[in-house]
């Protein structure tokens, strides 16, 4: 009985640091999913510009 016991304790901790493990991840994942759609989102908004105003139809000394 002991080692069951033993083999049933190893596998719980083992669960509960792969759960903090990806946990963690989550963690780091998210603010960093925030960054890389502003990112992605930027770059949307500059294409839309370019293809919709390109440079020589902008404002200045025309």
């Amino acid at each position: 009985m002991n080692k069951i016991l033993y083999a049933l304790t190893v596998v719980i901790v083992a669960l509960f640091g792969v759960g903090g493990f990806l946990y963690g991840l989550y963690i780091v994942w998210e603010p960093l999913a925030y960054i890389i759609g502003g990112i992605i989102l930027v770059g949307i908004a500059i294409m839309m510009n370019q293809l919709y105003a390109p440079y020589d139809d902008k404002g200045g000394d025309n």
